[in-house]
């Protein structure tokens, strides 16, 4: 935890100056607070004499003393007036500074984050539940901003008003300032075992938090899943065994969180009881002197306990800042070397060169050999498994081979920076992914400094323009999250329509058409009939009839190419690309209709 909290206070480091800021209001705090416990005493004596006894006598306010009798009677209350006044601006100026502190160490965080996420690969984040994702960037970068406004703040506020006030109660008496002082040094251990239960339970509760999230994520992603097998009962049961967990955990840390001030509470009342006894013993103090002194006490306290009770905040923000920083240490798995270049756009071939590679222990790739011409459309066919889609997360650097090359233009890719490599490919995947926003911004995702003209000349290459043009607002449409308002054909053609702008030298479609309904399908065959002639293309499918005017195809097989050729040169070999044709075309299904 400890590792964790330091590493957090590196974000403080840009923003010291609003801190300064703050420790000046909270020195004027500290030292206001100060002077109201010092004058109190002095200040009831000289009131309840009328002024008769003098105030310099009384305690050390000369310029008070020399004055006349009205002018003391009003001049003192009007210096309370300035002290409280001067009390209010310190709290004022110090929330204001530490909350825009707070805010500015938050949306640093929250940007390193979003940057690791997003820089993440696939594989590493298909890991992690989305739920439980999100709960780190909401609850635990909650916890830390509680943190920053509080703890720090209270650090430097408290343990400034703890010195000033104690320093007031051993120049009063160093016999019992001492005594009653003593005190906040016997918490200590008694208080730290405490806070190590505080943390084992924060720790917990955090961890199942996130387990809540992410079952809360999954259940509305499988909302119609849940229902179609009325399987709520069970889901509510996996929900409330989380809920259960996560509530012991949290009452756990509470009921120990709440022992810090009980504590205090109890050593404080016994030493004021022997205190105030031994001053009625020994009569050792003048009574407006023992009353500053009780005031600097029990003022003293107050700081005392509030910085037992923020350190269950900075408890909370270690805690979180383990998960975070969890996040943050991971590493993608292809990261540039040092000497590391931009490529420059491919302008001959794409080569694989006897690449293997395994998903822990599962073999995907063993030992594939695939070159790609530029101007040429390959598609990759074969079933589920073979390794096809291996091949576009190598292809992109979201993985980097455990064997073998990958080539642009005879140079080996892990010369270049793996985002110029990548900016060679425009990809389509299963999934049409559009973001929330309108028709153009989500084209524009590709190329944001597109005009407008050029992308709507994108939308008509991928025969998306006429549909567009029919949308309420045209491109101006707001299409809900993940196009949720748009049919999958026309999302799809969207996400071509986008990979079209781009103008990446390498159009990729992965298992494009396979999620869609033959007439969705048929739109979309249409829109890459327009865009594939005259481009590098790689098509990844699983349906035959989608590949069969690239120029060449390749059969995949447990990580290996098994064929390759036309569609014509392959239905004549009469080998698996043949057998699989067939399958799809008249195959079985047919047969065995009835």
């Amino acid at each position: 935890m400890h590792h964790a909290l330091w590493r957090l206070l590196r974000y403080a480091k840009p923003h010291v100056g609003i801190l300064v800021l703050a420790f000046a209001c909270m020195a004027v705090l500290g030292l206001a607070t100060g002077a109201y416990a010092y004058l109190l005493g002095p200040a009831l004596r000289f009131l309840l004499s009328g002024g008769e006894e003098g105030f310099a006598s009384a305690h050390r306010v000369p310029w008070l003393a020399d004055l006349p009798r009205e002018a003391a009677l009003w001049g003192f209350p009007v210096f309370v007036l300035a002290v409280g006044a001067l009390k209010g601006v310190g709290y004022l100026g110090q929330f204001y500074f530490m909350g825009l502190f707070a805010q500015r160490v938050v949306k640093d965080l929250r940007r390193d984050l979003f940057l690791r996420l997003t820089a993440l690969s696939p594989s590493q984040l298909s890991k992690e539940r989305t739920g439980d994702l999100l709960s780190r960037f909401s609850s635990d970068v909650m916890a830390v901003e509680l943190a920053a406004m509080y703890t720090v703040g209270s650090y430097l506020r408290d343990t400034i008003q703890v010195l000033v006030l104690a320093s007031v109660a051993l120049a009063m008496s160093p016999v019992l300032g001492g005594l009653m002082l003593a005190v906040i040094p016997l918490a200590a251990l008694p208080a730290s075992k405490l806070t190590r239960k505080v943390l084992k339970g924060t720790r917990e509760g955090q961890a199942h938090l996130g387990q809540l999230a992410g079952q809360l994520h999954e259940g509305l992603g499988g909302l119609r899943t849940i229902q179609a097998f009325n399987g709520q009962e069970a889901e509510l049961a996996r929900f409330e065994s989380y809920a259960k967990a996560h509530e012991e955990a949290v009452v756990g840390a509470a009921w120990a969180r709440g022992g810090v001030p009980g504590l205090m509470e109890v050593l404080a009342a016994a030493a004021l009881a022997g205190a105030l006894g031994y001053a009625a013993a020994t009569r050792a103090m003048e009574p407006e002197a023992l009353l500053s002194l009780l005031t600097a006490v029990i003022l003293v306290y107050q700081p005392v306990k509030d910085l037992g009770r923020v350190t269950q905040f900075a408890v909370q923000a270690g805690a979180a800042g383990e998960r975070l920083f969890a996040l943050l240490d991971l590493k993608h798995p292809v990261e540039d070397a040092a000497s590391a270049v931009p490529a420059p756009a491919l302008h001959e071939s794409l080569r694989m060169e006897d690449v293997r590679f395994f998903y822990g222990e599962r073999r995907a790739l063993d030992g594939l050999t695939l070159d790609l011409k530029v101007g040429q459309v390959a598609a990759l066919v074969g079933g589920s498994g073979g390794g096809k889609s291996t091949v576009t997360s190598l292809l992109l650097r979201f993985e980097r081979p455990q064997q073998g090359r990958i080539l642009l233009d005879g140079v080996d890719a892990d010369t270049y920076t793996a985002a110029s490599v990548r900016s060679q490919f425009a990809l389509v995947t299963q999934e049409p992914l559009l973001f929330h926003g309108t028709v153009l911004e989500n084209l524009r995702h590709a190329k944001p400094e597109a005009t407008k003209e050029e992308v709507e000349a994108a939308a008509k290459v991928a025969n998306a323009d006429a549909f567009i043009q029919g949308l309420p607002q045209g491109y101006d449409t707001r299409i809900g999250e993940r196009g949720v308002t748009l049919s999958g054909g026309q999302r799809q053609r969207l996400c071509i329509a986008r990979a079209v702008l781009s103008k990446a030298p390498v159009l990729v479609l992965d298992e494009a058409t396979s999620s869609l309904d033959p007439e969705n399908e048929r739109e979309v065959q249409a829109a890459l009939a327009k865009v594939l002639p005259g481009r590098t293309a790689l098509v990844i499918a699983h349906r035959l009839s989608t590949v069969t005017n690239a120029d060449v195809i390749h059969v995949v097989e447990a990580g290996r190419i098994v064929e390759s050729g036309s569609h014509a040169d392959l239905l004549q070999k009469e080998g698996r690309y043949a057998a699989m044709w067939r399958l799809q075309t008249s195959g079985p299904i047919e047969r065995g209709a009835a």
